[in-house]
């Protein structure tokens, strides 16, 4: 399981070095063949390129949960190039995860004032607490299957730029 999805705002940040010069790099990403089945690219986003895992599966929609990884490309010694890669699970899923995790809260703690209130359960409140909970849940559950993504961002950034780690 990948804890890091749990924190919707952790990032992680690597440094890769290429031989090419900064332009060939930025045009090579630029170019570079994606899908949204493997590789895709995100139109929106600072820095020079940037990319999210894709994959094939029921659970995938689109790069809102998707790991991310934004590249920046600046001249290095000599006529090589430094990559400042920072891997993310996206600005737009954080936000999401952040305000369903305070529904969440909200909704455990109505739960607690209509039991401790004496008003009652009723099996619709359950059914309405948990039609909300659950794709939430499931969300998590999903992201946190896919133990890869990094390297296979990683991996797909080297191979266009001929990269390696500095």
């Amino acid at each position: 399981m990948n804890w890091a999805y749990l924190n919707p705002f952790w990032r992680e940040d690597r440094v890769m070095v290429s031989d090419l010069d900064p332009e060939q790099c930025r045009r090579r990403l630029k170019e570079a063949d994606t899908s949204i089945f493997t590789v895709a690219r995100l139109w929106v986003g600072r820095g020079d390129a940037n990319f999210y895992e894709g994959g094939v599966g029921a659970g995938r929609a689109g790069s809102l949960f998707e790991m991310h990884v934004r590249v920046k490309v600046s001249p290095a010694a000599g006529n090589s190039s430094r990559l400042d890669l920072r891997f993310s699970g996206g600005l737009g899923s954080a936000v999401l995860m952040s305000v369903a995790t305070l529904f969440c809260v909200w909704a455990f703690g109505w739960a607690l004032l209509k039991l401790a209130g004496g008003s009652g359960w009723m099996p619709i409140y359950g059914a309405g607490l948990l039609s909300l909970l659950v794709p939430a849940l499931l969300v998590l559950a999903l992201r946190s299957e896919a133990p890869h993504d990094r390297e296979e961002l990683w991996k797909f950034v080297a191979d266009q730029v001929e990269g390696r780690p500095a």
